[in-house]
């Protein structure tokens, strides 16, 4: 049985995969183009590059001079590796470099020569692997077995200086020898033999291997090629967007909406359209998130009063307007009466989403000519129980309307006739109409919208301190522009995302609401 750490690590495990998937998801331009050009720079570095031919001689060898074989001295247990690594420098000598140009009459330096080649002791063996790389398979060939042949002639003059080198010693030993003694016929079969190995001088190296031109370049093949293309694409687009996330001041993900404003999210509303939904039943799809907020509010409504709710959010954008027409047409459904007021008194939009009169409405309060029942509109005539107070004529002082005893008895009023009061207000950052509403205490509870990639964190701190100068507190909050859905189980039912503000709604003039095909600001 998994015990609960386990389960706890495996979902934090699937929480992190699921934030790199996302982030992945969000910047799957750049992971292509990034990916493509290293594709497309690989390719041409491969089959526009200069190419290469490696051809290998082998050579064996054996340590020892022909001096000290004639002479029977020398150590059998010496030191092998030194002696393969002496023989290998002797093979990659200048010398030898000059010896094959003078043989294959090149004219290249000496210094160049010895960068086409490479010598090395074969693992376990007395033999030499002398590897020729050059643009040519034919040079190549020639290169490396001119380095054998001339490696062993060397060793060869070698050997042969070292004999006659003791053969001189001997002679010159033996002339201050008198005649008959011990040590002149001990020096005299040591002269001897140094003579009969002149003939089978440079018999201890000798090649085993010939080099022949390559078939093929060195270096990796154009699959290989395309793979670490691959790759090297793949490490830089992720250490991109891993540079682009940590600069990015967006919110993205719930948890970041929950975690800044310290509220849960009571509903997700994701991404991909959004909608204003304008017909008399509970039918629609659109309005699914709005019925698990409906839920929400109801269950907070069991602690506290919630006759009165201000929608509002941190900056204009966020769908703070979509979210109160549709929360109050979601309660509206259930039979209880729903008073919709807007009160975002410099960016109203009701009058022409419902094809209201835009000279009437909250503000028209203030000149004391109607009632707040009398500037009431129901929308969709199958709901009587559902209806709309614009705001109005744009006044010059928002602010101040909003904070008189007129608003406060004009919303104390709509609270008496109704059993839900839903508020649209202004966003609480850029101007203080917000602020003072949430002040009046005819408003009992706040519920914020969040956008996710668009708030940030700079602006989701500063609407947080403004709800915590206030004795209102938030019911929590609606987090909206989700791109990933799936976690809460709209995807199943293939529920459509909501709009994003400013976009057409689907209403148009042919419903039976009448509504006009609009959008919804703020």
């Amino acid at each position: 049985m998994v015990n609960l750490p386990d389960r706890l690590e495996a979902a934090r495990e699937g929480d992190g995969l699921r934030r790199s998937l996302g982030m992945i998801g969000r910047h799957w331009l750049l992971v292509i183009g990034v990916v493509g050009a290293c594709l497309i720079v690989a390719v041409a570095r491969h089959e526009t590059g200069a190419k290469s031919y490696a051809a290998t001689a082998s050579v064996t060898f054996q340590t020892g001079t022909l001096s000290e074989s004639a002479l029977q001295v020398g150590a059998t247990g010496g030191e092998p590796q030194r002696e393969a690594d002496t023989e290998a420098l002797i093979a990659h000598s200048p010398e030898v470099a000059r010896a094959v140009a003078q043989a294959l009459s090149l004219h290249d330096s000496t210094s160049e020569l010895l960068r086409e080649v490479k010598v090395e002791v074969a693992p376990n063996a007395d033999v030499l692997e002398i590897t020729a790389t050059t643009g040519s398979p034919l040079l190549s060939s020639r290169l490396a077995n001119a380095f054998a042949n001339q490696y062993i002639d060397f060793r060869t003059t070698s050997q042969l200086a070292g004999v006659g080198r003791s053969e001189s010693t001997l002679r010159n030993q033996l002339a201050t020898l008198p005649v008959g003694s011990p040590e002149r016929a001990t020096l005299q079969q040591s002269l001897e033999r140094l003579t009969s190995l002149r003939a089978v001088a440079g018999s201890g190296a000798s090649v085993i291997g010939t080099a022949t031109p390559p078939s093929t370049p060195t270096g990796s093949s154009l699959s290989t090629t395309v793979v670490f293309g691959a790759l090297i694409g793949l490490a830089l687009a992720f250490a991109l967007a891993f540079l682009l996330e940590s600069l990015d001041r967006r919110l993205k993900s719930i948890e970041e909406l929950e975690h800044e404003y310290g509220l849960p999210a009571l509903a997700v509303i994701a991404q991909e359209g959004s909608a204003v939904h304008h017909r008399s039943d509970e039918s629609g799809e659109v309005l699914e998130p709005y019925r698990i907020l409906r839920s929400a509010l109801d269950l907070a409504g069991e602690t506290r009063l919630m006759e009165a709710v201000l929608i509002t959010s941190a900056v204009s954008g966020e769908g703070k307007t979509t979210v109160a027409v549709n929360l109050a047409h979601a309660i509206a459904l259930t039979g209880r009466s729903v008073a919709l007021v807007e009160l975002d008194l410099r960016r109203p939009s009701f009058a022409s989403h419902f094809r209201l009169n835009s000279n009437k409405g909250f503000t028209t309060l203030f000149t004391g000519d109607e009632d707040v029942s009398d500037l009431l509109s129901t929308p969709i005539p199958e709901l009587p129980n559902f209806t709309v107070l614009p705001a109005g004529r744009i006044p010059p002082n928002p602010s101040e309307l909003l904070g008189s005893p007129h608003a406060l008895e004009a919303l104390s009023e709509l609270s008496r006739n109704n059993d839900v009061v839903i508020i649209d207000a202004p966003p609480l950052n850029p101007v203080a109409d917000a602020q003072v509403l949430l002040d009046n205490p005819a408003i009992q509870a706040v519920l914020m919208v969040a956008r996710a990639d668009l708030l940030t964190r700079d602006q989701a701190g500063r609407a947080r301190k403004i709800l915590e100068l206030h004795a209102i507190k938030p019911v929590g909050l609606v987090a909206t522009g989700v791109r990933d859905d799936t976690r809460y189980g709209y995807d199943s039912y293939a529920v459509p995302a909501l709009q994003q503000e400013r976009s057409p709604g689907v209403g148009d003039a042919s419903s039976r609401a009448g509504l006009k095909q609009s959008s919804l600001t703020n």
